[in-house]
Formats: structure tokens, C-alpha cells, sequence
């Protein structure tokens, strides 16, 4: 008889099987030991199991259900943990470190005194400390309550709610809390099959695509690579597709992001990087450019640029992108609450903090700025508001990487790729020296390039730049003077 799959591996394939599953039966209670790396996981139930001793590496659950399980001797490192219950779970002997935990509720738990919590970020966490959880706070006097059935009909649909019956009174939270991963992963739910696109996105961990469209192009295997990799597997390196990228690359090709994207999917390092700095820019440059609050921006482009270490004029596109996401997110939340630009819009963005937050990021107190944009955003049809917020939140988190790079992973005054290439790739850049530094630092390849006798500093080139490159193939050296560029 073969043996059942394991709760590791079941998990991975998604919640929705382990519950149907869990619900029939047909599952074991008993899952000592059990480890679990990287997971991503939200709805499960795993009330009332024996998970003594399990470890949760690195793991991102949202709305786990602990309910009275044993988690005794459990060992969770790293990761986040939201809206999970733990309420009359065993946690004695568990350990919960450098986690983050985000209303989550342990009201009830069995063997709090025992459990090991360091570097722990709590936000609204409820019963570590043996309490009972506070009674709920009212219902707001705005918001959500405001609502009229005519104005539920006109936003919710009157065919919807028909169908739905008396579940129809019940309308969707009003969530502009939530991250923008969590709206997606929502939204995704509703739609019959998850677009291609959300493998631009892998960092949000979207729902993925059963099949993709067939395709040779490097966008068409970047995307393949990436379903590969978010399934577990490791994606293998086309040598075709290796060879167009590179080139790409070579000649500042429109596929350069793509190029650059695919290559990282696949672990080949890049053999040129400044010759695509311009296209990328520009093609970044040119989106955030476009007059609209929740205009898209490529996530592959910022992606790229990360990839290649391109941080010259890059990072002064962050703000513009974190105001078109919060724009984009929140709007996002109120849609999915029912509200619309015609109706109660305003009342739920005042009965909710996050929400001024978000409006404030946007637009600052141009209200009417801040509902024109909710009207055009409002007129989209779902899948393009929907990759409008993802391809955003991707972006931002890949310029805030940017952001943190080191300075002068990309000196600006490197100019003309002819004079750094060797052995078809871009030669390394070592360092950048002043004219004074020449005779201590370089003085050999100073005379053997530019003629300056070892021990001297070049003549009239105290405004100069020295850029002192290497090739990684042979070891070849130049000394590149360039005016500097302030």
C-alpha cells in the first residue's frame, strides 16, 4: 500500500486540499517532528493535531488555524505569522524566535510561562500574556454601516446578490490594513485561473498558473523558470535562451530586464552589466513619467536594475512608487469592501487609520486629487487593477533593495563600453582614483597605459578621475581617465 503523503507535502500543494482532506478523514492527527521550510500557507486547519516538536523555518502563515494543538517543544525561526489561532493550543517548551507576529490570538494557551520568545516584533497580539482577549470594539458609526441595500446593490451587483442570498447582507471587510499580498492572493481567489503575469511578481508568493501559454521568447522562459522555482524545483538554464540574454545584455537590447530576470532565475551569472544601464533607466524613467496615481511600473525593470547593481539615478524613483502603491492599495481594499467612488468612499477612509495613512501617502490632503484617481482606477476592468498593485509592490520592494546597495557599485562617470570590454564581457571595476593616488596605487599600469612615469602624478588632472578596471578572464587591466560628473 503506498504511503500516504506526507503533511509537509501536502501543505506545499496548497490548504485547500490538505482541509478537504483533513475533513474526510483521511489524514493522520499525529505529526511529530514534522518540518517545514519556507512555507507558505494560509487557511489551514490544523486545529486539535500533534505537532510536538515541529520546526517552521523561515515560514510565512497567514490565518492558521492551532486550535488546541500540541505544539509543545515546537521550534519557529524567522518568518511571519498573521491573523493565526493558537487559542487553547500547548505551546510548553516551544521556542518563537526573530518572528514576526501579527494578530495573532492566544487566548487560552497551555503553557505560556514555558515558551522561549526572543527578538519577537508583536503587533496587536492578543493572550501572551494569560489574559482573555478584550470584548470586541463596537461597529463603526461610518464606514461599512453606512451602507443602504440600493447602495449594497448598485456595488455589489443585484444579480450577485440574488444569487447569494442572505449571505449577500454580510459585505466583505474593509481591510486597507492588509499588505498588498494579501489583497492579491484574495483577489486571485475570485478569478477563474491566475494570469501569467503574477510570475512577475514571485515575491508576493501569488497563486500560480496550472499551464502557461507556449513560448520561446526570454519573457516566455523567465516566467516558466519562475513557476519552476516556486514550486520547489530548480529551474534548469535553456543554453539558447542563456545565449540570448547574454547578448541582450551585451547590446542594451529592449529584453534587457527580461534578460537579466532570467538569468538570475536560472543562476548564470551576467557577462555584461552597464551596456543595459541606459535602456533599463529609461524604460523605468519613462513609466514613472506617466501623469496617473496608480500607473504600473515594470517590477522586471527594478528587478534588473537590483540584479545588475545599476543604482545611479535609480533611487530617486522610490517615493513616486511607494505614493502610487499606497493609492493603488488602498483603493484596491475599498473596492473589495463595496465601496465605489459614488458611494460611502470617504466615510470608510475616515473610520479607518490605515486608510488615512494611505491617503496621506498618496496625495497628501488633496482630497479631490485622491478621488479623481479612484475614478479611473475604479474603471479598469478587475485584472488590470489587480496588476496594477502587484507590479507596484514588486517594484517598491525592489528599489528599497536597490536603495541599500553600497555606493559605487555603479560609478556614473563610466562611459562608452567599448573601452571596458575584453573577452566579450565587461571588464570589472575595481576602483576609482584621484590624480595624487596614481604613484602609490598604480604607478605600473599608469605608465604602461597613459605614459606617466612610475612615481609621478599626472600632469593637469587634478579635476580627473582615474577608473582602474580588470578583466576577469585573463587579468588585463586599464586605466580609463574620465572628467568627473558631479
Amino acid at each position: 500500500m503506498p504511503k500516504a503523503p506526507s503533511i509537509e507535502k501536502l501543505l506545499q500543494s496548497g490548504s485547500a486540499e490538505w482541509n478537504k482532506l483533513r475533513k474526510s478523514g483521511q489524514v493522520s492527527t499525529d505529526h511529530t517532528g514534522a518540518t517545514f521550510t519556507q512555507l507558505f500557507s494560509a487557511n489551514a486547519d490544523l486545529s486539535g493535531l500533534e505537532l510536538v516538536g515541529s520546526e517552521w523555518e523561515r515560514c510565512d502563515l497567514s490565518k492558521m488555524n492551532f486550535r488546541d494543538a500540541d505544539l509543545s517543544n515546537a521550534y519557529f525561526h524567522g518568518g511571519r505569522l498573521q491573523d493565526c489561532d493558537f487559542r487553547g493550543a500547548n505551546l510548553e517548551g516551544a521556542t518563537f524566535e526573530k518572528l514576526k507576529l501579527l494578530r495573532c490570538d492566544f487566548t487560552g494557551a497551555k503553557g505560556l510561562d514555558d515558551l522561549e520568545m526572543e527578538d519577537v516584533d508583536m503587533d496587536r497580539v492578543q493572550g501572551l500574556d494569560g489574559e482573555e482577549a478584550p470584548p470586541p470594539p463596537p461597529p463603526p458609526a461610518q464606514g461599512i454601516t453606512a451602507f443602504t441595500r440600493e447602495q449594497r446593490e448598485k456595488a455589489m451587483g443585484a444579480a450577485a446578490a440574488a444569487v447569494a442570498g442572505p449571505a449577500a447582507e454580510e459585505l466583505p471587510p474593509f481591510k486597507p490594513q492588509d499588505p498588498p499580498g494579501s489583497l492579491l492572493f484574495r483577489a486571485l481567489k475570485r478569478l477563474p485561473a491566475p494570469p501569467p503575469w503574477v510570475l512577475d511578481v514571485p515575491g508576493l508568493r501569488p497563486l500560480l498558473p496550472q499551464r502557461l501559454p507556449p513560448g520561446s521568447s526570454l519573457e516566455a522562459m523567465y516566467r516558466e523558470a519562475v513557476k519552476t522555482r516556486l514550486e520547489n524545483k530548480k529551474p534548469g538554464a535553456d543554453p539558447g535562451a542563456v545565449e540570448r540574454a547574454q547578448k541582450a545584455l551585451r547590446l542594451g537590447g529592449k529584453d534587457s530586464a527580461v534578460a537579466a530576470m532570467y538569468l538570475r532565475e536560472v543562476g548564470v551569472l551576467p557577462l555584461s552589466r552597464f551596456s543595459a544601464a541606459k535602456v533599463l533607466k529609461d524604460a523605468l524613467r519613462a513609466e514613472v513619467d506617466v501623469d496617473d496615481l496608480t500607473g504600473s511600473i515594470d517590477p522586471r525593470v527594478a528587478g534588473a536594475l537590483l540584479e545588475l547593481r545599476l543604482t545611479h539615478e535609480v533611487v530617486e524613483h522610490l517615493q513616486e512608487a511607494r505614493r502610487r502603491l499606497a493609492a493603488t492599495q488602498l483603493y484596491t481594499a475599498l473596492l473589495e469592501a463595496g465601496f465605489t467612488p459614488e458611494n460611502n468612499w470617504d466615510e470608510a477612509l475616515e473610520s479607518a487609520e490605515p486608510a488615512l495613512e494611505l491617503a496621506q501617502l498618496a496625495t497628501g490632503d488633496d482630497r479631490n486629487a485622491l478621488f479623481e484617481a479612484f475614478q479611473v482606477f475604479a474603471a479598469l476592468p478587475d485584472e488590470a487593477r489587480l496588476r496594477r498593485l502587484a507590479y507596484l509592490a514588486e517594484t517598491v520592494t525592489n528599489l528599497e533593495l536597490v536603495s541599500r546597495l553600497p555606493e559605487g557599485m555603479e560609478p556614473q562617470w563610466l562611459t562608452g563600453p567599448e573601452t571596458r570590454e575584453c573577452h566579450d564581457r565587461e571588464m570589472t571595476y575595481v576602483q576609482a582614483l584621484r590624480a595624487q593616488d596614481i604613484p602609490t596605487k598604480v604607478p605600473a599600469l599608469a605608465q604602461a597605459e597613459l605614459g606617466v612615469p612610475e612615481g609621478q602624478v599626472p600632469e593637469d588632472s587634478d579635476d580627473d578621475l582615474f577608473v582602474h578596471l580588470r578583466c576577469d578572464v585573463c587579468g588585463k587591466e586599464k586605466l580609463i581617465v574620465q572628467s568627473r560628473i558631479d
